[in-house]
């Protein structure tokens, strides 16, 4: 199996933790703290399975910056649309997606309806854990990659120094 034919729902986390749109950037902070996560997605406030925007730990730095409130709504700060990856979607194609669009994740959706979450980091675990998913990849599709690649590699080194994330 290579990263061309390994799909992203074989590598995402499934229990994804979520917001309402209607909520405020605090009660997100709020959850991403508690659960240690850099980001959270957020839903309609109908319908807790369907992504409507994403908000990251970068985002609420810049409100708090700027002496913005964290008692707006997610509604007004979060990224949207929100750009996903399709459950069937290769690992591969799921980089080039992170890569063009300059984003380290992406929802995983089936029928548009949210069924997980695919990070970078995901990605480049999976690749630590079976090495042979970059069987064929050329030096041309490196250097394509190349941010990704340079995080893959301090990624790497951080995994060797602080296993598990732990600093």
């Amino acid at each position: 199996m290579s990263i061309e034919s390994m799909p992203v729902s074989a590598i995402m986390t499934r229990n994804v933790k979520t917001a309402r749109a209607g909520q405020t950037v605090k009660t997100a902070a709020r959850i991403m703290s508690e659960n240690g996560i850099g980001s959270i997605v957020i839903v309609r406030d109908d319908a807790e399975d369907i992504p409507v925007g994403i908000v990251t730990e970068k985002d609420i730095v810049r409100l708090v910056w700027s002496s913005q409130s964290l008692d707006i709504s997610l509604q007004e700060v979060m990224r949207k649309p929100v750009i996903t990856a399709d459950i069937m979607m290769s690992i591969k194609d799921a980089m080039q997606t992170m890569q063009a669009k300059d984003i380290r994740r992406l929802p995983v959706v089936e029928k548009g309806r949210m069924v997980g979450i695919v990070t970078e980091k995901d990605i480049f675990r999976a690749i630590l854990k079976n090495q042979a998913l970059l069987t064929g990849i050329s030096n041309d599709v490196l250097l394509e990659y190349r941010p990704a690649y340079e995080r893959l590699t301090e990624f790497m080194l951080s995994e060797i120094y602080f296993p598990g994330g732990n600093r």
